[in-house]
């Protein structure tokens, strides 16, 4: 027997305990590579701004301080510092856009149902499944994986459809027409000492 998996004949007692390891086993695996993301999607709680000036668009940045008439940003690997007067306006990054998620939510949920089946379709004939009165187990296992896919499908799909089709940033300060003591003030009152 090289192929075991490919054993249609009704399992004994030793192979029905072998079976329920890799039962185990493939359950197991098959969940851990569907929430293996979540830990890497947690933020760091500090906000990102856009910031753009006479000669320039920064995406992403975090305001760090003021220093003179600088502005001391960063971009998560060095600071940058950044003329003040230059500055014509701040902007929070675009959220995750609905249409995004909708679309993203309901075409990966149908793809992850798909996917999700095949571990159990595989686990469903290791076992010796039928769908007669011939004692193997039924097809419920296909339609649990299934459901664990198509779960996993439209959290992964809702963000990356979201993700992918943003809306507009959102304006904080259009700055173009204050003055330097302006915007210093409004930057350390609103963006540095708000939390």
């Amino acid at each position: 027997m090289p192929f075991y998996f490919f054993n249609f004949s009704k399992p004994n007692k030793t192979k029905g305990n072998k079976m329920n390891i890799l039962n185990k086993i493939v359950i197991l695996g098959f969940t851990c590579l569907s929430f293996s993301l979540l830990p890497a999607q947690t933020e760091l709680g500090q906000e990102t701004y856009w910031i753009y000036t006479s000669s320039n668009e920064m995406k992403d940045y975090q305001i760090n301080s003021i220093e003179g008439d600088n502005l001391v940003i960063n971009n998560g690997d060095w600071d940058v510092k950044i003329s003040i007067t230059e500055i014509e306006l701040i902007a929070l990054p675009p959220k995750p856009g609905f249409l995004g998620q909708v679309l993203g939510g309901g075409i990966g949920g149908y793809c992850g149902g798909i996917v999700g089946m095949i571990p159990g379709f595989i686990i469903w004939i290791v076992r010796g499944g039928s769908t007669g009165g011939s004692g193997g187990p039924d097809g419920s296992i296909i339609f649990v994986t299934g459901l664990v896919g198509a779960g996993a499908g439209v959290f992964y799909g809702s963000k990356f459809g979201g993700n992918l089709l943003k809306g507009p940033p959102e304006t904080l300060a259009d700055m173009a027409m204050w003055n330097l003591d302006e915007k210093k003030e409004w930057i350390q009152n609103s963006l540095i000492n708000s939390y």
